[in-house]
């Protein structure tokens, strides 16, 4: 029975499934938008950026910048990693290839990472990179995996190494515990009082129409969800090393913090991220009890006894060591300092940055307690003006409700949360999509609901900020409002184009 409850065969084989579904949310949703935001007329173009690049850094540069997009950025060449990433996923979810599939996901995706400038500047893109290479020690290094019907030495599998099952609960545990340590580290008063649930979600970059029904919930039960959140993120995790019975404990908090989250926020694919992470918490005994029952005796039967050369062993475990020592390292630096390192692994932190390994990670760390949004509007006359109705931010229309995207990631919508917070000034990026908009480049159009300027673009255009709030229950039930939005103030003065330059206009406006 002990040997049953310790095997994880069935565990490793949902994980692979469903890291594969992760991958494919991830390339899928930026193949819809990788011409709009880093395509040859896009808002920031990945040519543009490795042009940028100093040329005497010779071969190094695809190690301090690596991207497959060094050999050719061309716009098909872009798209066709994101379509190649689509498919590449399919096989992982299908258990074909599932190995070499992941080693391309994770080159891909790095690249994707690595070219796309401020859209891929997320934590959750940093986090499947990592996980995506630590699977590749979990993972069965055969063809076909259970249940295709094949020759059984084409199904046959070894258990999975149960370092490469901890390397995995390390990565949860960096994640949840620094998240819930910077909570508290930053100060924030209202991560203190516990009120931070009371502005979370009203202000978070993309609510979903639940969020609307669980701001208005009362403050006591805001508290208490706080409270809960930090026994997930600062009890729960270190559960994950004290013995087995407390270990699938942790997952309880752990994974329901994030199914909470997801249902209220459009937070893309790290939830589930975060969610298929726990998953190796789990041991077969429970992993049994969801899956058919003839897809478990298939996975079982293919099991077989591990039979490795020792230089084979040796190399892996040589390799395990030094993730967990990058692991240990990041951990150090984050809850305490990395000053606290000796030179040797602060120089292996400093190594595998570029690839996005051993990242820092800290979620949700200072609460805002305000929304602000830009709105951006055209011109041909400087007179009557016309609003760009984005399909996922609050604009002009209040009674729009707010949407359900994920996995979906509309990274121009969540990095526009981010520019609000302040002037143009500190986001140069934002004069780029606004220069695109004046030469009408018909990659701009698939952000908005409709576009106001269908014909020719613009003269002008300018953009102001609101701050945006939720409705109460009154107001909704008698306008249908869910927004209502206040404290209208500049945020990019009238501009126009002028032989490819932003300038302002000739006279007031």
């Amino acid at each position: 029975m002990a040997k049953q409850q310790e095997s994880y065969i069935l565990m490793r084989w949902l994980f692979l499934r469903l890291l594969g579904a992760i991958h494919l949310s991830a390339f899928g949703s930026y193949a819809f938008q990788i011409l709009a935001l880093n395509g040859s007329h896009g808002i920031l173009p990945t040519c543009d950026e490795l042009h940028s690049i100093s040329p005497d850094l010779g071969w190094l540069r695809f190690w301090v910048y690596p991207t497959v997009a060094w050999v050719n950025c061309s716009d098909a060449t872009l798209q066709g990693i994101t379509v190649a990433g689509v498919c590449l996923s399919i096989l992982v979810i299908l258990g074909i290839a599932t190995a070499p599939g992941l080693v391309l996901l994770a080159v891909l995706w790095l690249s994707l990472v690595t070219g796309g400038g401020e859209f891929t500047g997320f934590q959750s893109d940093g986090m499947l990179v990592e996980l995506t290479v630590l699977s590749l020690f979990l993972v069965p290094w055969q063809w076909l995996e259970p249940p295709w019907a094949v020759p059984l030495k084409w199904r046959q599998q070894t258990a999975p190494p149960m370092p490469a099952i901890w390397l995995l609960r390390i990565m949860l545990f960096r994640i949840m515990f620094v998240s819930g340590v910077e909570k508290i580290t930053s100060g924030d008063p209202y991560w203190g009082n516990l009120t931070a649930l009371e502005y979370h979600y009203e202000t978070q970059p993309i609510p979903t129409p639940l969020a609307w029904y669980a701001d208005h919930l009362p403050a006591w039960i805001h508290k208490l969800s706080a409270l809960f959140m930090f026994g997930a993120e600062l009890i729960a995790p270190p559960m994950i090393f004290l013995g087995r019975r407390l270990r699938i404990a942790s997952f309880i908090p752990m994974f329901a913090l994030h199914a909470g989250i997801a249902l209220t926020g459009n937070y893309t694919f790290l939830n589930f991220l975060l969610m298929v992470l726990c998953i190796p918490l789990l041991d077969d005994s429970l992993i049994k009890r969801i899956l058919p029952q003839k897809l478990v005796r298939s996975i079982e039967d293919s099991q077989v006894e591990a039979r490795q050369g020792r230089v084979r062993t040796t190399c892996f475990h040589a390799a395990v060591g030094f993730m967990m020592l990058l692991a240990g390292s990041r951990l150090i630096a984050s809850v305490f300092t990395e000053r606290l390192l000796l030179p040797p692994f602060r120089a292996a932190l400093d190594l595998v940055q570029p690839l996005r390994l051993a990242d820092h990670y800290g979620l949700f760390a200072v609460m805002t307690t305000s929304r602000p949004e830009i709105v951006f509007q055209g011109s041909d006359d400087g007179i009557a003006w016309r609003s760009y109705d984005f399909k996922y931010k609050p604009g002009d229309d209040l009674k729009r409700a707010p949407p359900v995207v994920e996995p979906h990631m509309p990274r121009l919508d969540w990095r526009l949360w981010f520019a609000a917070m302040g002037s143009v000034d500190d986001s140069p990026w934002v004069l780029s999509f606004v220069r695109r908009l004046l030469e009408g480049s018909p990659e701009m159009k698939i952000f908005f609901v409709n576009d106001p300027f269908p014909a020719r673009p613009p003269k002008y255009i300018r953009a102001f900020v609101y701050d945006y709030h939720f409705t109460d229950w009154q107001t909704k039930n008698k306008t249908g409002d869910w927004w209502r939005r206040d404290n209208k103030r500049v945020y990019l003065p009238p501009v126009r184009l002028v032989n490819g330059e932003l300038q302002p206009p000739e006279g007031n406006m």
